[in-house]
């Protein structure tokens, strides 16, 4: 890796900063989809490790660069497959304690759904309209991250920060509905 190209990005030089996106996205690129194997995932995490350099910048040590692009990808990477396997794990168990549970029946089963969506309903309602928003583009209509920051114009760490903060909101309005239901 070029020195001189490294030293570009640190002082905020933008062509530079694109010369290093061309030579390094494919490399990231499949590094990143031989742990997640994801397309989709793999452009989010490289997309991340490049905002990320742009964002520190200043700090970067240009000797040592090379080793740092491919520890800042492994671990966002590894961040990306420990959270999936939190949401898959618990949807699991949600879904074993409704469908193994001797007095659950299918009838209930979707009453409690029911009852579920109807709590959550009335939690998102009373949240800020960025809140509300966010919340609805990703877990209503599906979109990533990066399609929620384009659509309302912020940035994809904002969109995150705010899913994040809504999810705390929901889990602890759900929790007290919860209890002892299941």
């Amino acid at each position: 890796m070029d020195i001189e190209l490294i030293k570009g990005i640190k002082r905020g030089d933008r062509i530079a900063f694109g010369r290093l996106f061309i030579l390094m996205r494919k490399k990231l690129y499949f590094f990143v989809l031989s742990y997640t194997k994801s397309g989709y995932a793999a452009d989010e995490i490289v997309q991340e490790v490049f905002i990320r350099i742009w964002q520190k910048r200043e700090k970067i040590k240009p000797a040592t660069f090379y080793t740092l692009i491919f520890v800042m990808a492994r671990n966002l990477t590894y961040n990306y497959l420990r959270d999936t396997m939190r949401r898959e794990t618990a949807r699991e168990e949600l879904w074993e304690a409704v469908t193994k549970s001797k007095s659950h029946n299918q009838t209930e089963t979707q009453l409690y759904y029911k009852e579920y969506c109807a709590i959550v309903g009335d939690i998102v309602n009373q949240l800020p309209v960025q809140k509300r928003k966010i919340y609805r583009l990703s877990r209503e209509q599906g979109k990533s991250n990066a399609e929620i920051a384009a659509i309302l114009g912020i940035t994809t760490k904002t969109v995150k920060n705010h899913l994040w903060k809504t999810m705390t909101v929901i889990k602890r309005g759900i929790r007290p509905f919860m209890e002892g239901s299941l």
